[in-house]
This record gives C-alpha cells, sequence and structure tokens, in this order.
C-alpha cells in the first residue's frame, strides 16, 4: 500500500502567508469604482496604477481592460492601449465595448487593416447577440457599433440609446452616446435634453457636463461657459472641455487664451490630435503656415488619416470667413474618409459662401441622402426647394435673389442703392471688384438663419456677409431700417476683398457702421445712455480683445455696444491717424501682416492706441447731456450720493415731465420737456424727451413744433417708424407735397411693403408733375395690391397717356376690367382712340354708355 505523507507545517504556514497576501493586496487596491472616480476627477496617472493593478487582480473582469485602455488612450499611450486591448479582446473575443475601444485604439495607432478588421468581427458579434439577454451597457455598445456600420441614426436612437436609458439602472454611457450622436447631428435641444437627464443621474461626471456645454455652443455661451465651468471644477485636466473652451476663444479672438488651453491638453496628451489640429487653425489663422504645417503633421503622426484633422482646421477657418482656404481643408479630409460626413457639409456650406452654388448644393443633397437625421444638411436642402420660388434681378456687378412677391416692391430700389454704395465706397478705398456680388433677401428669418448659420435658432441679426455673397433679412420680416443694413453688409464687401477676409470682427464691423453713420446720419449708432455710462464706468475692451466681446456678450445690449466700440474705435482712428493710414492697414492685411503689427506701422503701438482711444471715447461720452447725471437713484446710497454731488438727474426731471403728462396738464409738461431737451440735447432710445415733447405739442395742437421734434427723431434714429409716419400723415393733411416724398422715402427705407406710403408717394408725384416717378410709384403701388386697384390703373393710365399709349390703354382695360362701369376710364380709353386716330367703335360704346346711365 503506498501511504501519502502529511503536508508539513511550513506548507500550511506558506499557504496561510500567500492568501492574507492576495487579501491584502485586494485590499490595498482601489475599486472599480474608486479608480473610475480618479479618473473623473484628472488623477490619470494614479487611475492608471490602480487600474492596471484591478486587470492584474482580476484577469476576468473585462471592466478593467476597458477601463485601462481608456485611460491610455486619453494620456496619448495610443500603442500601448491598443496593445492591452488586443490582450483583452484575445481573452474575451465576443466582448463589444471591448472590441469597439480596440477598433478605437487601432485608428489612433495607424492601425488601419487591423481597424477594418474589427469592423467585420463587430458585425458578427451584434448578428449573435439576439440570442442573449442584453444588458444595458451592451444596448449602448451596439447602438455606437451600428453608427459605425452606416446604420441610420434615428433607428439607432429610438431602438438602442433610449431603450437604454429606459432600463432600471441605465448606464451614464446611454445619456453620453446619445448626446454626442444629437450633436454631432446638429440636433443641439434634444442634446442639451439628454444630458440634463443623465445629469440628474450622474452629477458628478464631467464627460455629461461637458457635453451639456457643448449644446450650447452655437447658441447661448453664457451657459456653454457655465457648464464648461461645472466639468473643469469635478476634473480641471477634463482634454473635451479644455478644447472646447479653446475653440470658443478662437471664434472670440483670444488666441493667447486658447493656446494656454490647448497647452494644458498637451500637457496631459502631447499627441492629442485636436488641440495640435486647433494650434494648426491658430498658426494659419495668423499667416504662420510653418507652424500651421507642422501642428497639422503633428496631428496626424498617430492616425494619419483622421479626418477629423482637416475638417477641424478647415472649419475654423470658414468660420474666420476663409472660405477658400476652408474647403481646401475639407476637401483634405474627404480624401482621407469619402464617408466622413461633417466634412461634406461644411463644405457645401463653404462653397454656397463662395457663391458656386451648384457643387455647394449637389453636396448638401448628398450628404442628406446619407444622413437624413442631420439636421444641418436637412435644412440646406429644405432651403434649396424655397429659394427655387426666389426670382433673381442682376446688374452687371450684383445679383439680388428675393421673394418673388418682393421683388417688384423694392427690387430696382435696392439695385440703385447698391450700385450708388458701389460707387461711392469703391472709390473711397481704392478697389474694383473683379466679381458679381450676390445678395440673398429672405422672407422668413428661418430661412435666413439656415442659409447664413446652417439651421434656425440665431435671431438678432439683420445680414451677414461671407465676401462675394451676404444674405440679410426682407423688411417684411425685420422692423430696421433696411437699406443701412443692406449698405453696411455691402461695405463689408468692400473690406473683406481688401483684407481677403483677413481682419478682425472688430475693424470689419466697426468700419461698416462707420461708414454708414457718414453716409446718412440717422444710420449707424449714436451715443446712448447706457453706452455712456460704460464708457465712463470704465466698461470698454481694450482695442486687441475687442472681437470677444462679441462672443462673450451676455445679452444684446452687450453686442449693441460691441458694435458701437467698434464704429467709435474706427473713428477715433481714422479721425487721428487719417483714412489713408486706415486703407494701409487693410492692404496689410490682406497681404498676411498681423494685426497688432499693423496698427503699430500704420497708427501706433497697441498700448499708446489703447490709452488715447479711451480719453477720446470718454470726451465723446461726456458730450452727451449736458451738466445732468444719469444714473437713477435706485437705493439710500445713491440718494446720499446724489446730494454729495447735487447735480440734476435727467431721469427725475423726464419722470417728473411725464407726470405732468399722465395728469394731461399738457403746458407745463411742455415747458418742462422743453428745457431738458435744451439742456440735455438729444437722448435717444427709451430716456428721449423729444418723444414726450412731441406728445404734449400735438394734444396743445402746435403743429409745427411737433414737426420739429419728430424731425429731430427722424434725422437721428433712422429705424424709428411712428415719428415717420406721423410725420408723413402731417404732410399728407397739409398737401405738403415735398414734405410727403421726403417722409414716404423714409417710411419705405423702413418698410417697403407698406401700402401707405406708395399712396401718399404716388400723390405726392401726380401733384409735382413727376410723370415718370409718379408711374413708377404707381406700377409698385398696384404689386401690393391695394383695395382701390381701378383708382391706381386709370391714374398710373393718366401718367403714360402721353408718352407711351400702348401703356395706357392697357392700363385703362385693367381699371375697367376691376370696375366695369368706371366713367372717367371710358372717357380716356375714348381719348387715347382718337389720339391714335383709330375710329371708334360707336356702337360698342353707345350701348356702354347707355347701360352706365
Amino acid at each position: 500500500m503506498l501511504k501519502t505523507s502529511k503536508p508539513s507545517p511550513l506548507f500550511f504556514l506558506v499557504c496561510g502567508l500567500a492568501f492574507l497576501a492576495s487579501i491584502h493586496a485586494q485590499h490595498d487596491t482601489p475599486t472599480l469604482g474608486q479608480t473610475r472616480a480618479q479618473y473623473y476627477a484628472g488623477q490619470y496617472e494614479e487611475a492608471l496604477q490602480a487600474a492596471s493593478k484591478g486587470r492584474e487582480n482580476s484577469p476576468w473582469d473585462k471592466d478593467w481592460w476597458q477601463l485601462e485602455g481608456e485611460i491610455l488612450t486619453t494620456i496619448g499611450e495610443y500603442e500601448k492601449a491598443f496593445s492591452l486591448l488586443k490582450e483583452g479582446v484575445d481573452r474575451q473575443p465576443y466582448d463589444l465595448r471591448l472590441r469597439l475601444s480596440l477598433r478605437k485604439a487601432a485608428l489612433f495607432a495607424d492601425e488601419m487593416e487591423f481597424a477594418e478588421r474589427q469592423d467585420r468581427e463587430i458585425s458578427s458579434i451584434i448578428s449573435s447577440s439576439n440570442r442573449y439577454r442584453i444588458q444595458a451597457d451592451t444596448l449602448v455598445a451596439i447602438g455606437e457599433a451600428a453608427l459605425t456600420m452606416g446604420i441610420e441614426p434615428r433607428l439607432i436612437l429610438e431602438n438602442f440609446f433610449k431603450k437604454a436609458q429606459r432600463e432600471t439602472n441605465p448606464p451614464a454611457s446611454a445619456f453620453l452616446a446619445m448626446g454626442r450622436l444629437a450633436l454631432d447631428k446638429g440636433d443641439y435641444k434634444l442634446a442639451s435634453k439628454t444630458y440634463q437627464e443623465g445629469l440628474q443621474i450622474f452629477p458628478e461626471n464631467p464627460d455629461l457636463w461637458f457635453g451639456l456645454a457643448s449644446s450650447f455652443l452655437n447658441g447661448d455661451r453664457t451657459q456653454m461657459a457655465a457648464n464648461a465651468d461645472k466639468a473643469l471644477a469635478i476634473n480641471k485636466h477634463h482634454l473635451p472641455t479644455l478644447l472646447l473652451l479653446a475653440d470658443h476663444l478662437i471664434d472670440a479672438e483670444a488666441y493667447d487664451e486658447a493656446q494656454l488651453n490647448l497647452d494644458k491638453i498637451l500637457h496631459v496628451n502631447d499627441r492629442h490630435p485636436q488641440a495640435h489640429a486647433l494650434k494648426a487653425a491658430i498658426a494659419f489663422i495668423q499667416e504662420d503656415e510653418e507652424q500651421g504645417d507642422a501642428h497639422r503633421e503633428r496631428a496626424l503622426s498617430t492616425w494619419s488619416r483622421n479626418p477629423e484633422v482637416d475638417y477641424l482646421i478647415g472649419k475654423k477657418l470658414s468660420q474666420k470667413y476663409r472660405f477658400l482656404e476652408g474647403s481646401a481643408f475639407q476637401r483634405e479630409a474627404l480624401l482621407s474618409d469619402r464617408d466622413f460626413s461633417p466634412a461634406r457639409i461644411q463644405l457645401a456650406q463653404d462653397l454656397l459662401r463662395l457663391d458656386r452654388d451648384t457643387e455647394g448644393w449637389e453636396l448638401a443633397s448628398e450628404a442628406h441622402e446619407e444622413d437624413p437625421y442631420d439636421i444641418t444638411a436637412y435644412n440646406l436642402v429644405s432651403l434649396h426647394d424655397k429659394l427655387d420660388e426666389f426670382v433673381t434681378l442682376e446688374t452687371d456687378r450684383f445679383r439680388i435673389k428675393m421673394a418673388a412677391k418682393e421683388a417688384p416692391i423694392y427690387g430696382e430700389r435696392a439695385l440703385k442703392l447698391l450700385e450708388d454704395a458701389y460707387q461711392s465706397l469703391s472709390s473711397k478705398y481704392g478697389i474694383e471688384l473683379d466679381h458679381r456680388v450676390t445678395v440673398e433677401i429672405y422672407d422668413n428669418p428661418s430661412d435666413f438663419q439656415v442659409r447664413t448659420f446652417g439651421m434656425p435658432g440665431n435671431p438678432g441679426f439683420l445680414g451677414v456677409c461671407f465676401g462675394p455673397v451676404f444674405t440679410m433679412n426682407s423688411p417684411a420680416s425685420q422692423r430696421a431700417n433696411w437699406e443701412s443694413v443692406m449698405y453696411h453688409e455691402f461695405c463689408h464687401v468692400i473690406t473683406l476683398s481688401i483684407t481677403r477676409n483677413r481682419m478682425p470682427r472688430w475693424l470689419s464691423e466697426g468700419i461698416s457702421v462707420y461708414e454708414e453713420k457718414l453716409h446718412d446720419s440717422s444710420w449707424g449708432q449714436m451715443m446712448t445712455v447706457d453706452y455712456r455710462e460704460r464708457i465712463l464706468e470704465d466698461r470698454m475692451k481694450h482695442i486687441g480683445e475687442m472681437s470677444a466681446a462679441f462672443m462673450r456678450a451676455r445679452d444684446d445690449k452687450d453686442i449693441q455696444f460691441a458694435y458701437f466700440q467698434s464704429a467709435l474705435v474706427t473713428r477715433f482712428l481714422v479721425e487721428s491717424y487719417g483714412l489713408e493710414a486706415m486703407k494701409a492697414v487693410l492692404y496689410d492685411l490682406g497681404d498676411g501682416v498681423s494685426m497688432n503689427d499693423a496698427l503699430a506701422q500704420h497708427f501706433a503701438p497697441l498700448k499708446t492706441l489703447n490709452s488715447n482711444f479711451v480719453v477720446f471715447a470718454k470726451a465723446e461720452a461726456k458730450k452727451m447731456g449736458g451738466n445732468f447725471a444719469f444714473k437713477k437713484n435706485e437705493g439710500m446710497l445713491d440718494q446720499i450720493l446724489q446730494s454729495v454731488n447735487p447735480k440734476s438727474n435727467y431721469f427725475d426731471e423726464l419722470e417728473a415731465a411725464k407726470g405732468l403728462m399722465d395728469e394731461e396738464n399738457w403746458e407745463q409738461a411742455k415747458e418742462s420737456l422743453e428745457a431738458l431737451t435744451i439742456k440735455a440735447g438729444y437722448i435717444p432710445g427709451d430716456a428721449n424727451a423729444h418723444i414726450y415733447l412731441a406728445t404734449c405739442y400735438r394734444e396743445l395742437e402746435q403743429t409745427e413744433l411737433e414737426k420739429l421734434a419728430l424731425t429731430q427723431i427722424a434725422e437721428n434714429e433712422g429705424s424709428a417708424l411712428r415719428p415717420v409716419a406721423r410725420l408723413l400723415e402731417i404732410a399728407n393733411k397739409e398737401e405738403d407735397w415735398e414734405a410727403a416724398r421726403r417722409w414716404s422715402h423714409r417710411w419705405l427705407a423702413i418698410n417697403p411693403m407698406a401700402t401707405t406710403p406708395w399712396q401718399i408717394l404716388f400723390d405726392a408725384e401726380e401733384v409735382l408733375e413727376n410723370s415718370k416717378e409718379a408711374i413708377n410709384v404707381g406700377e409698385t403701388l398696384l404689386a401690393l395690391d391695394p383695395p382701390n386697384l381701378a383708382s391706381i390703373h386709370y391714374r398710373v393710365a393718366r401718367q403714360y397717356q402721353d408718352s407711351n399709349s400702348e401703356q395706357a390703354r392697357k392700363h385703362t382695360l385693367m381699371a375697367l376690367e376691376e370696375a366695369p362701369r368706371f366713367r372717367e376710364a371710358y372717357q380716356l380709353l375714348t381719348d387715347l382712340q382718337k389720339q391714335e386716330s383709330i375710329p371708334e367703335p360707336a356702337k360698342p360704346l353707345l350701348d356702354l354708355e347707355v347701360m352706365i346711365q
């Protein structure tokens, strides 16, 4: 019999120590949840060490492999991530999440063939996955995999991502994946809603806060910044959020701040493709092609056919209105991946903005056919169908596309304004355009927003210029002076052509507003109470930071002040250094000279300009309002300060006068307001005493004085319709036909679709015996389909009688068609027949005359 020996006590001691060591090791290793929390907090080194230990201790747990691979990818260790995940997939070949992570790592490790093999493996896994109970995170993975296979995104959204969210314990990935998909397709409302729902469950997830911030990038950027701050409060090294803020800062022309954020990213991952792409974009914007090429090469150093690199560079260039260069990068992106939809859509928009409509619309249509969910592509295709209904008016220099119902009303007026603007501005700035300018006027604000921004939901813009093309809202949809808007946008065409679209936004807007004001003193912007207080309280931007004011505006008041300050700086520069110096700056920018260098060369160093401009601006602000104080006394402190510095308060005196008006004490209110306007001068906006003074004059039937007050308003504020309408009413009543002509034209500059100004203008031109003008006005009035069509046709016929009998006959017959018993029209028809020596058809006319009698 074979005997076995008993294990020695030493054996049990060794085993016990090994077991205790194992327990101790597991006790010392952070849990998966703790490690993920480290990763979310940006403790990447600690998280990587913990994930590595966790994987070693629990090699059967796929989540450790997944997390370690994700950390390695984040810090740019793409080859290590690829090797690790390859080993993990070998151990668990049917885990879809690991496969997807491996595919991503293979792309960044430039293992393209291997990544393509993963697509086939993923397809096979999905085909067999319906045999099993599918968990929520697997549903998400299937959905993400289906996206790479070109499955309709809406189906994926409904059948995978939403389904995963409805599970009892939905994973954060369900909200992240759906939010990403919505963002990619331009569905920002759904993206925002999805991320907010995810944050209710996972409030400490920085990826969700980043996603929510991203949903506001094309909308309310104050919301974007607030949510980005929450992501960085959790993880100050959160790379997607730092990238988002850098993107925003580039839009604001705050390039140094953007570089700081990008440097933070590269400190964590020195091969981050998007960070290098944005650095390349900044370099190209600043005319440093060597640095741009170097960063682009670095961005493509790991994944050589990454389409997002060229797409991102091109997109930022296009956002600086450099569409030609931007479109070239989109073509490069499509060479890397012909199915990369974002590049196709961006290229379509670039081409449309370069007036290359045929190719642009074809690309938009292709993008929509390939991806019906993409909202930008859908919007563009829908817009194209509507544009087919537009009519085109042309001269040698201009092409206007506009709604068919509006073209006969003010189309010719718009062409004349553009031709006059060309003569004035091209001569002034020394440029002859080598291309025809296309102007698109949209009667639907949503269509304007789609054409301009790719989607609706960007209110507040009256017009936008891309260079050879500019778009604007129809006056039928906006109560602004459309003529000043058109002049403003054409001025952009001039300056963008000179600089080859290489100019900061503040200078571009500043020159356009400045030139508006020079052309017509009621156009552009003037000093307001709000602007005065901002200037005197040192709330202006430095000249080098002024473009950021447009992007960082909290509300419309901030935006309007950005326009005003830009124009004020332009005026300061021209008045201090001359127009020739300004033109030299523009031409230098076109040659690639940086803005600061151009300013220093032709004006003065930026520091000197800033200090001198502040003095200039404050002097201008103090000219307004005489010796009045303009701060409303809203509390005890204000009252104390008022007692220490007892200046008369403008608002107090205005409110006192308004109180007298409420009591219908018109005489005393008039005296108070007259004194106020004499001492304060003209104050535009809500605090305009001239408005109330005109009301007093009207109530007191002092029409001449009322006219003077209203004229001051109209001559200062070109978009103010009410004073113009009242002045036209008075002129018509008094039969002051020259005044009627003046105020009719002013009304038409605000709203040409109104019937009243055309009616009165027609009367005026008739009385003043301006036959040619009367014909034009009358025929325009007919296009508006007024209720008195027969009368208008008859009067137009009378104007044609001596110059064009054929047209006179046509309009006479149309008058009779509208009013068969119109005696004067029959008489005119008879006169026309006599005039042409044509025998009268006696019987029919006699019968008709008898019938009338």
